[in-house]
């Protein structure tokens, strides 16, 4: 357990080489309006940074799953939340795990990338705005989201969460930083 403290030490240290983070109170962030991620009985915030020179807020967070089932699992995650200057449709992007792709053959409520074929046999997008939300988020949305495992994007009352489904690591963390950025462009181009 030393060690896994010591390896998140070490991505943390080098996340802050690459994006300039300062110190958050995890009491200023709440993520319970997202139905992807309750906090509180299976999630609580462990640690939280704030983006520095950006000009909406961006939050880092740290988070483990605190049920009681889990506490054997000290595996931390990471995800990233921005409050949005305007209003972008409301989107959930899941990884496409066995249960889901069953789930979706009796329930097809998702959309399907038309661009980027590959993005639907990873991930289920859904959106209350099917028609146009492709060319909203953008091909490099999806093609940025691929590039490392699992990660999900939930967009909803003006904000936006995007958060890893696998233990905190670079590759993950950095990716997610780079959506932010582009969610944040696309965000003040409307």
């Amino acid at each position: 357990m030393a060690e896994d403290a010591k390896q998140e030490k070490e991505i943390l240290a080098e996340l802050k080489k690459d994006f300039p983070l300062t110190k958050e109170s995890t009491k200023e962030i709440n993520l319970g309006h997202f139905s992807s991620f309750r906090q509180g009985g299976n999630f609580k915030i462990t640690y939280a940074w704030r983006l520095a020179n950006c000009p909406q807020q961006v939050s880092f967070v740290k988070y483990r799953n605190a049920s009681k089932s889990a506490m054997a699992d000290p595996s931390r995650y990471a995800g990233v939340c921005i409050n949005l200057a305007r209003p972008l449709p409301e989107f959930k992007i899941t990884a496409n795990t066995e249960n889901d792709k069953f789930l979706n053959l009796y329930l097809p409520n998702s959309v399907k990338v038309k661009t980027v074929p590959a993005f639907n046999h990873k991930y289920i997008l859904e959106s209350t705005d099917p028609g146009t939300i492709e060319q909203t988020i953008g091909i490099e949305f999806f093609n940025k989201i691929m590039t490392v495992q699992d990660l999900n994007v939930e967009v909803k009352d003006n904000k936006c969460l995007i958060y890893g489904v696998h233990p905190f690591n670079y590759d993950s963390c950095k990716v997610m930083f780079q959506l932010a950025e582009d969610l944040i462009k696309m965000d003040q181009s409307k």
